[in-house]
This record gives structure tokens, sequence and C-alpha cells, in this order.
């Protein structure tokens, strides 16, 4: 979980943003509970702050491959 915590740092997204659990088939109630917890969590840290980020220039350039290989294959 820290690895990917860090990942998630690296890139602008708190690391409270993911978390793990290990529950059972038989712990129903448990999951519910902490899948409301985490919900608050995510809820009180407030909305992706990449969401609706400017692309970068790799990714635009991405982009406009993907755009000419599906307008070649038509």
């Amino acid at each position: 979980m820290k690895y990917a915590r860090n990942l998630m740092e690296e890139i602008g997204l708190d690391g409270r943003r993911i978390q793990m659990i290990n529950v059972s088939a038989a712990m129903g109630g448990q999951f519910a509970l902490s899948a409301a917890e985490f919900t608050d969590e995510i809820i009180q840290l407030g909305p992706n702050p990449l969401k609706g980020a400017v692309p970068s220039e790799d990714a635009e350039k991405q982009n406009a491959v993907a755009d000419e290989k599906r307008t070649n294959s038509n």
C-alpha cells in the first residue's frame, strides 16, 4: 500500500484516496461499514484534483496518433 500511495502522491492525488481491506464473503456487514467510512473520507478530501486537468504535450501527441490510426483504418 505504501508504494501505491507514493505513486498516487507523485501524480498529484492524495494517497488517502486508496485503501485496502481484507474481508471474507461472510463479512458483508464489515465490508459495508468499511465502504461507507471510506466514502466519507473521499468526500471530505473533495473532488479529484486531476479531473479536468490540462493534458500534457505527450498525451496530446499520443491522442493525435491514435486518431490518425482510427482514421486510416476506416
